[in-house]
């Protein structure tokens, strides 16, 4: 128990995030197992990155802390793991969702909706649609998914280690909680509900990338060319709440927090992409209004475990970026 104390002190926060999650969903297909397709081999793959993050991690903290040089392969890893994680999370999460969630709750997303705001939003923006402003809002949404990781890099780059812990924490928070989400309320979106999706690339049409921007989006959902006869049996479902809102706002925050000079960019990006996911009809807006909360709960989650690290950082605007932290 004290070798285990020993070396646990070499996680951190976001570390440890990563590591709650995988337990909370392994434990999730145990108490399913019955009912899930291979659960024994999901289970091996999430013991098995429960253990090599971990261990990975713990070299390169100990070797860091206690000689101050550690191999560039164990810094990458250690540093990098997330973007691994989230995609096998994400995936992972599909498959438990088909089979444990097979009622889609639209219908509420969709009456919260026009409760607040007496009609659908993606209806409404339907009738001010046009293949410039669809062209280059499908672009703005797709680039998200290379956000995390230029974030990431930006601070990777400038040897901002410990700020990228905290980004880390942030995204990867955010990142899990959305997941949660997906699997307490499971929904697919407007565009296969209130709109339909056979005809999406007819109703709201691009210019020249749209629809192989929209086809390379649905392969990631598990929706590929050919399969639009009951999409809905097959789609994501997660609509609720909306992760990409969650995770541009954090970035968003982060760059702002940590005085990167990058936020004049992710603030009108952010802005443009959160508005995106309710023109192209991927979200209902109450996912947006819940994703926010979420974004502000992971905040001060973030702000609290790192507090010690970052009341002294970004303070003095005049330290050079590399020296924060230092």
């Amino acid at each position: 128990m004290k070798i285990i104390k020993t070396y646990l002190k070499y996680l951190e926060a976001n570390d440890y995030v990563n590591q709650i999650f995988i337990f909370l969903i392994t434990f999730l297909v145990v108490l399913n197992h019955s009912k899930i397709q291979g659960w024994f081999f999901i289970l091996l793959l999430n013991f098995t990155l429960l253990f090599l993050t971990a261990y990975f991690t713990i070299v390169y903290e100990k070797s860091q802390r206690t000689s101050g040089k550690a191999s560039n392969i164990l810094k990458i890893i250690r540093f990098w793991y997330p973007i691994f994680t989230i995609l096998f999370f994400f995936k992972e999460i599909y498959i438990i969702m088909i089979v444990l969630t097979p009622i889609l709750n639209d219908s509420l997303l969709i009456s919260i909706d026009r409760m607040i705001f007496g009609k659908d939003p993606t209806v409404f923006l339907s009738e001010y649609s046009n293949p410039y402003l669809t062209e280059f809002l499908q672009i703005v949404y797709t680039l998200f998914y290379l956000m995390p990781f230029f974030y990431a890099m930006e601070l990777y780059l400038w040897k901002r280690y410990d700020e990228l812990k905290f980004a880390t924490f942030l995204v990867l928070t955010g990142f899990y909680l959305s997941f949660f989400g997906y699997l307490i309320l499971p929904a697919i979106g407007p565009r296969f509900t209130l709109h339909s999706f056979a005809n999406l690339n007819n109703d709201i049409p691009g210019l020249f990338l749209t629809n192989t921007l929209r086809d390379l989006i649905n392969i990631g959902e598990s929706i590929y060319p050919g399969d639009i006869r009951n999409p809905e049996l097959i789609a994501q479902r997660d609509a609720f709440p909306s992760g990409h809102t969650i995770v541009i706002s954090l970035i968003t925050y982060c760059s702002f927090r940590l005085k990167s000079k990058s936020f004049r960019f992710y603030l009108p990006y952010s802005l443009l992409m959160i508005f995106s996911t309710v023109y192209l009809r991927y979200h209902y807006v109450i996912d947006l209004i819940t994703g926010i909360g979420i974004s502000a709960i992971t905040i001060l989650l973030g702000e609290y475990f790192y507090k010690d690290k970052l009341k002294n950082s970004v303070i003095k605007s005049h330290l050079k970026p590399n020296n924060l932290f230092r």
